[in-house]
């Protein structure tokens, strides 16, 4: 089911055109014909959006049969974004149809889809700029300072503790930015 054209359920401060969203289409049909023909059966087709915000480029929503893509990070490098994240959300739902809820999200399955179905990389991350957080929260370590979103700082308040990946000491709180 596809996005209806010159709508969109959230506000957004670019306008998504009918070009991006015929052009995430494409590439998620594409993605799973190619399936389809590799494993010689049929998927159930997912809808698809641009609600997704954040750092995160895309998600798949997999008992909602949806996939949920990132408009500021598709518009920075759309040729990118189809070729990479498009494949990768698509591979979850293609693995959840296959596999149920048994299996890892970027477990071995995953990336053997990845790998053998679309011919990439099995990769977690994405290289895209993300938006600043609205609001954000100062640590520190003995190397530099860190800004963690309101989601994370609520984490660490709770009790979980992060460290520096590069001088391995606990982050410390310094204040609200």
């Amino acid at each position: 089911m596809p996005l209806e054209k010159g709508k969109d359920s959230s506000s957004f401060l670019c306008q998504i055109s009918d070009k991006d969203i015929d052009l995430i289409g494409i590439k998620v049909k594409e993605c799973f014909e190619v399936a389809e023909r590799f494993f010689g059966c049929s998927f159930r087709r997912a809808s698809y959006n641009f609600k997704q915000k954040g750092r995160a480029a895309g998600t798949a929503h997999l008992q909602k049969n949806e996939l949920r893509f990132n408009h500021f990070m598709f518009s920075q490098d759309t040729r990118t974004f189809l070729e990479t994240v498009v494949p990768h959300e698509v591979s979850h739902l293609i693995v959840y149809q296959i596999y149920g809820n048994t299996v890892k999200p970027h477990g071995k399955e995953w990336q053997a889809v990845m790998r053998k179905v679309y011919s990439l990389a099995p990769n977690r991350t994405h290289n895209f700029e993300t938006p600043a957080p609205k609001s954000c929260y100062e640590y520190k370590c003995s190397c530099q300072h860190h800004l963690f979103t309101p989601h994370r700082h609520n984490r660490a308040s709770k009790g979980v503790q992060y460290v520096c990946k590069c001088c391995r000491v606990t982050l410390q709180f310094i204040g609200k930015k």
